[in-house]
């Protein structure tokens, strides 16, 4: 894993952040980086920039909201309209 990669990506815009843990779990050396953009409020964790999808990731958490409050409308909606017909 090549971390210059990630200053270089972090470099291409200031509202972007990079978080490196290092640590060990059992015999096992882990490298967890987290890549976060202020300006979209969404991050990542990857093991390599070209892995790095803020955009995408941003649309599907806006979807799922959307999702939510849909049906959560839907059903106040069919539950006002049952208490006009009776």
């Amino acid at each position: 894993m090549d971390l210059n990669q990630f200053i270089e990506w972090q470099k291409q815009d200031m509202n972007r952040m990079v978080t490196i843990e290092i640590g060990v779990r059992g015999n096992i050396r882990k490298i967890q980086v987290w890549a976060y953009d202020y300006k979209l409020k969404v991050g990542q964790i990857v093991q390599s920039v070209d892995e790095i999808d803020l955009e995408a990731k941003k649309a599907e958490q806006e979807k799922a909201e959307y999702e939510r409050l849909r049906k959560k409308f839907e059903e106040k909606n069919q539950l006002y309209h049952k208490e006009e017909t009776k």
